[in-house]
């Protein structure tokens, strides 16, 4: 009844108004449109400030983490800078002759690489060896690479890929010793589903009968494999003068006065590694396929034909809660007297991250000299090395 009452007094003061109160309300309603029609505006506008905001940022965002156009200024995102620096001390037993120690700078190394586009890399690194290897320029090297398929293409001074030499010892495996070689080489390999091969060429150190052109190559080929619990990887190489070797060339001029060689020395290698959980074990094997002269490279009563093998187990744990890994090695070498390397070496180290990047680590390693009759001493000397290593 209440509400009747109300609607038909409402009725009464419309019909009493008339035609001026229809204006009125007629008037007031288009003022409220206006109103919205105001408001509906500055909410656009505000939406379009918002939204170029959100564009600026994203476009911010996109240049620091080297994407988009505007990408392009900030080359300092496609730049990586890092190094590493290991001080040693020693105390060395030699085979005949006083004790000796020192404290030296081992490696002092730094390194650019630069992604300048999707299909070009750079690599600059220089490296420094107290009392070995005075301050140089150690790699140099252009890579192309379609990021779109597995082929790759290198070009510049590089370690070309003749042996692994992996290892969680202090010092290097003796295959190293042997088979290391960096020259400015054109290499051109693919890689894919854990298979790599490549081959490559060179202009060596070592000149057969004078001659200086390119007339150096090599090819590796390699798979790998990695599981939830367990990886391996197997490896073989083939480089048709091993000779080119940091050592074995180092140490043919020496005997020569140059290194005018007579023919090139082929070699082969072949490593492999195993990992289970926290264990790893390492295989590797270097030799030359013939002989040198006895002027190049002489062994007893004729020339050398060098090789080396390094056998490794390490195994990966926590020490007082930080990374370290422990690792023993048999090693030994065949002819290769006139390198100044052992016959055989037994090693054993530890290692352990004591801070973030920051390693100390300790050796020791035993080795046998060749025998007598080989122009040996057939003594023994040991080596104890204590390393900080800090890379960054």
């Amino acid at each position: 009844m209440k509400k009747n009452r109300i609607a038909a007094a409402l009725a009464a003061t419309i019909v009493a108004s008339g035609p001026a109160a229809a204006a009125s309300f007629d008037d007031e309603l288009a003022a409220i449109k206006a109103r919205l029609n105001a408001l509906e505006a500055q909410v656009r506008d505000q939406n379009a400030v918002i939204l170029e905001k959100d564009r600026e940022i994203s476009e911010l965002k996109a240049a620091s983490n080297g994407e988009g156009d505007n990408a392009s200024g900030g080359w300092m995102q496609r730049v990586e800078i890092g190094g590493a620096v290991e001080i040693e001390a020693n105390h060395h037993s030699p085979y005949v002759g006083d004790n000796t120690s020192d404290v030296v700078v081992a490696t002092a190394e730094i390194g650019i690489a630069a992604q300048i586009n999707d299909w070009t890399s750079a690599e600059i690194t220089l490296l420094y060896e107290e009392d070995d290897t005075p301050l140089e320029v150690d790699v140099a090297a252009v890579t192309f690479a379609d990021p779109d398929a597995p082929w790759f293409v290198v070009a510049g001074r590089q370690y070309v890929p003749f042996g692994e030499f992996e290892s969680n010892l202090v010092s290097d495996p003796l295959t190293l010793a042997i088979g290391e070689t960096r020259e400015s080489a054109v290499l051109a390999g693919i890689e894919s589903n854990g298979f790599t091969a490549a081959a490559y060429v060179f202009n060596g150190d070592n000149k057969e009968n004078g001659d200086d052109r390119i007339d150096n190559f090599g090819a590796t080929a390699g798979y790998s494999n990695e599981g939830e619990n367990a990886a391996f990887s197997v490896s073989v190489g083939y480089i048709n003068d091993i000779g080119d070797s940091e050592n074995l060339q180092e140490a043919i001029n020496d005997n020569l006065g140059n290194n005018d060689i007579a023919d090139h020395v082929p070699g082969w290698t072949a490593a492999a590694q195993f990992s289970s959980g926290p264990f790893v074990v390492i295989g590797e094997y270097v030799t030359a396929t013939d002989s040198f002269t006895m002027a190049e490279l002489p062994f007893r009563t004729g020339g050398a034909q060098p090789s080396a093998f390094n056998v490794e187990a390490g195994y990966n744990f926590t020490l007082a809660g930080k990374p370290a890994v422990v690792a023993l090695a048999y090693q030994g070498s065949d002819e290769a007297l006139a390198l100044e390397l052992p016959e055989k070496r037994i090693a054993a180290a530890i290692a352990v991250e004591v801070m973030d990047a920051t390693t100390l680590s300790f050796e020791w390693a035993r080795d046998d000299d060749y025998g007598v009759a080989d122009g040996g001493t057939g003594e023994r000397a040991n080596t104890a090395t204590a390393q900080l290593a800090v890379e960054f």
